[in-house]
């Protein structure tokens, strides 16, 4: 389960979705004040995302289902980023500059959903690796 490199990127996909509850700019941010609904929406998709992520880990020996569920993680993080960066659109709160220079947080954390996008994709992608080798190998049996 865990040496295979999936295991590993999903994990760290849902540690770069879980390091998001720890910047409070976002949090914090003009959305959350202006708009009722951004934080209780984006607390949601990053737990739902996390929750995706870390059941899939465990559906190593479905591979087609982990792979559709991996797909559905991809799709929830990428409502996630669209709730994160319109809801800081629609607010005016997406700037980065402060007056005392750039605010560090705030980029950490509008980076971190694509981060774990990015994880999501190379482990769906390291499980179509092995789908396909296993069909290979079935190829190369039943020709004997």
């Amino acid at each position: 389960m865990i040496q295979r490199i999936q295991s590993v990127y999903l994990i760290l996909g849902v540690i770069a979705l879980g390091a998001l509850f720890f910047f409070d700019t976002i949090w914090n941010s003009p959305a959350a004040v202006e708009h009722a609904w951004f934080a209780p929406s984006l607390t949601a998709l990053t737990g739902f995302a996390m929750a995706v992520g870390a059941g899939a880990i465990f559906l190593y020996r479905a591979r087609q289902r982990q792979r559709t569920v991996v797909l559905g993680a991809q799709m929830i993080v990428i409502l996630l980023l669209v709730t994160l960066y319109g809801g800081l659109f629609m607010s005016g709160g997406f700037d980065v500059r402060q007056p005392s220079g750039y605010d560090v947080g705030r980029i950490m954390a509008l980076l971190l959903p694509i981060v774990a996008y990015v994880f999501y994709y190379l482990a769906r992608r390291g499980i179509e690796r092995d789908i396909q080798q296993v069909e290979d190998m079935e190829r190369f049996r039943l020709r004997d």
